[in-house]
């Protein structure tokens, strides 16, 4: 287990040894979010930097670490104008040049989540310039799937550089990047891993995506209440990343089990993050079985433990925080035989609701060639974040190369367009906090993948606000 403040080993694993261990990026651990896959190499080499000409040119030089696509339509101005209600004559940036940092895992095991986060970077880039707004020019940085060193790093050469803001990941490199991102005055929005419980407060650092499982745990009983009639306990386990976070967050979600009407059965069965074995786990589960368990693991390894609790004929009803392609691939056919079914802000590709939502979606498919996951949506719409904060600054007369300036305009207003939530004509948004910086509005759900199909179950918000079955 990861203890955050104590590599020393006395509780487990130190955060380096399961930095080695960790093989996927993950959204949270059970006790905190984004805790994170193995280190890379020792190199710290740069992705070069993509403007908004060549934002999507395949991995051609002088383009993003992004390939494949031809970065969308081209025609996507007009329609973005509309969709987020802007006019061609308001103060968009124009003509004027911005540089952006972008701290991602673009090599190691977390790979395909860097990846996947500069398409979508890369997207909003080419269509804030066909929008009318300025060349964005993000430049790529490499924490190496979750290498405090490394990330480190990247924030003094983009400090040194004075890059006003940056997009950051993996809860800003483990936390590594906090100082950093502090002294140089760094605008940063984290979309990959949100604030944590660790990052919240800090200055200039703003997490833009729920922390699960917490805020999830809500609405998903609000679900098991129909779902499960008479399902009467709950259990938990999960990844163990250490003190003090583990019963800091564990207890926060038994109070939660424990405010919608459950009865907490006393499982609390964690385990080291990128287990492949759980016949020890599962073993202890079944001593004492409860009617709903509480799953809060991620990457791979809900896949191998949904795979072996089935052979193991666990009978309670699980339910994760996460989904994505490594947890399919590892759960062996389990997840499209017997469906996993996941509670957290899930950008649902299949049922875009609102036109900018809509497009967003034509417009990856167009330039990739496959439907946009959770992490390219949030790293599109946290683009255009920076968009509209820098026409926030620009409306003042300010400088959009100050992050102060950058971060004091979002405070301004701290409700932003989303692609998340909305309807069939208007926009979404989310709205974060001003003393945690992390989102205290979001749309979020409950779904269900079986059949390589992923169908909504209920929506609701954080703390199961305006909940809705699907």
């Amino acid at each position: 287990m990861i203890n955050e403040h104590d590599d020393s080993g006395n509780h487990g694993l130190s955060r380096r040894e399961v930095l080695r261990r960790l093989g996927l990026v993950g959204a949270a651990a059970f006790v905190t979010p984004a805790v994170l896959a193995a280190c890379g190499s020792d190199d710290n080499k740069s992705a070069p930097t993509t403007t908004g000409a060549a934002a999507t040119s395949g991995g051609a030089a002088g383009s993003s670490p992004a390939t494949g696509g031809s970065g969308g339509s081209g025609d996507a101005g007009a329609a973005l104008l509309e969709a987020l209600g802007l006019k061609s004559s308001d103060q968009l940036g124009g003509g004027k040049t911005w540089q952006m940092g972008s701290v991602l895992a673009l090599t190691g095991n977390g790979s395909f989540y860097g990846k996947t986060m500069s398409r979508g970077t890369d997207l909003a880039i080419k269509h804030i310039a066909a929008a009318g707004g300025p060349t964005i020019k993000a430049i790529y940085k490499d924490h190496k799937s979750g290498d405090p060193k490394a990330g480190t790093t990247a924030v003094n050469e983009l400090g040194a550089a004075k890059v006003p803001a940056k997009m950051a990941s993996y809860v800003d490199d483990l936390g590594a990047m906090f100082a950093g991102t502090q002294q140089f005055k760094i605008f940063t929005l984290d979309g990959g891993g949100g604030t944590s419980i660790f990052g919240q407060g800090l200055p200039y650092f703003w997490g833009t995506r729920a922390i699960t499982p917490d805020d999830a745990i809500p609405g998903l009983l609000m679900y098991t209440k129909t779902a499960l009639p008479d399902a009467k306990t709950v259990g938990l386990t999960g990844w163990d990343i250490g003190e003090p976070n583990t019963t800091k967050v564990v207890n926060d979600v038994i109070a939660k089990v424990e405010a919608a009407g459950y009865e907490y059965n006393g499982l609390r069965e964690l385990f080291p993050p990128s287990s492949t074995d759980f016949a020890a786990t599962l073993t202890k589960i079944k001593a004492n079985e409860p009617d709903i368990l509480l799953g809060s693991m991620y990457g791979q390894d809900p896949g191998f433990f949904l795979d072996q609790a089935q052979t193991a004929g666990l009978k309670a009803t699980l339910y994760g925080f996460e989904f994505t392609p490594d947890g399919v691939s590892a759960s062996k056919g389990t997840y499209d035989s017997v469906g996993w079914t996941f509670a957290y802000d899930y950008f649902d590709a299949n049922n875009p609701i609102s036109p900018w939502a809509k497009l967003f979606v034509d417009e990856f498919k167009s330039a990739y060639g496959d439907d946009p996951d959770f992490y390219a949506a949030n790293f599109y719409e946290n683009t255009f974040v920076m968009w509209d904060v820098i026409r926030r600054v620009l409306a003042k007369g300010g400088d959009i190369n100050d992050g102060t300036q950058l971060d004091a305009a979002l405070q301004e207003n701290l409700t932003v367009p989303s692609l998340y939530g909305g309807d069939s004509s208007t926009v979404g948004s989310y709205t974060l906090d001003p003393t945690t910086h992390s989102v205290i509005k979001r749309p979020m759900g409950v779904f269900t993948y079986k059949d390589k199909k992923v169908t909504p179950l209920a929506y609701y918000g954080i703390d199961g606000e305006g909940y809705k079955t699907a």
